[in-house]
């Protein structure tokens, strides 16, 4: 019964992080076309070169990164990140649906994107459940070298920022880094709340051999 409430608890945790993170993706920083860092960014690329709507662009590069870790993942991890994954995507194709182009301020909706970007993300975290491709390796690095993962993120988001906005927009490049400096301190909140844990799910990933 413990076991079945705390993996109650653990698919809750997902559907809320990946709906936070699709609510802010889709209603604030993708009408900016400003790049979240990781598969985001790169969908942000496709979207503008190819015009792919954003949610199948997410799910498609992380699921493919996620694949291609595969080795390195306990199946429990696997199988978290591929479903906080669908979440997000199908909740950015939902939003995107219901609130079609609902853009104001610029700043305003980078601010609320940025926090509602980093909520998700850190409550996923928290639960030992990466975002994503990308956050499959902060996380993984984070547990190894005992550091916040939203700062690991930040930096390997940066190197998605420089080749997407070489490509859109230089000025992009700014509101991309105040976003990821706003979300990274929400993960970072986050992810170190003493909250209840579920014991079960730490560690998961593959010792070296």
């Amino acid at each position: 019964m413990a076991e079945l409430l705390m993996k109650a608890k653990l698919t809750f945790m997902i559907v809320v992080g990946g709906v936070l993170q699709g609510l802010g993706m889709s209603l604030f920083l993708f009408p900016h076309d400003i790049p979240t860092g990781g598969a985001a960014g790169i969908a942000v690329l496709l979207h503008y070169l190819f015009q792919i709507p954003h949610g199948f662009s997410v799910w498609a590069v992380n699921v493919s990164m996620l694949f291609t870790a595969l080795k390195w993942l306990e199946m429990r991890t696997f199988t978290g990140t591929l479903a906080s994954i669908t979440v997000t995507s199908v909740s950015v194709l939902i939003f995107d649906a219901v609130f079609p182009d609902i853009t104001s301020n610029l700043w305003l909706d980078l601010a609320s994107g940025a926090v509602l970007l980093g909520l998700g993300i850190g409550l996923l975290y928290k639960y030992k459940i990466s975002n994503g491709g990308f956050g499959a390796l902060a996380l993984m690095i984070s547990i190894y070298r005992s550091g916040n993962p939203g700062t690991i993120l930040l930096i390997m988001n940066c190197i998605i920022f420089m080749v997407t906005a070489s490509i859109i927009d230089w000025g992009i490049v700014i509101q991309a880094l105040i976003c990821q400096v706003i979300s990274t301190r929400v993960i970072d909140f986050i992810y170190n709340i003493r909250l209840t844990s579920l014991p079960y799910l730490t560690p998961m990933y593959r010792h070296k051999k």
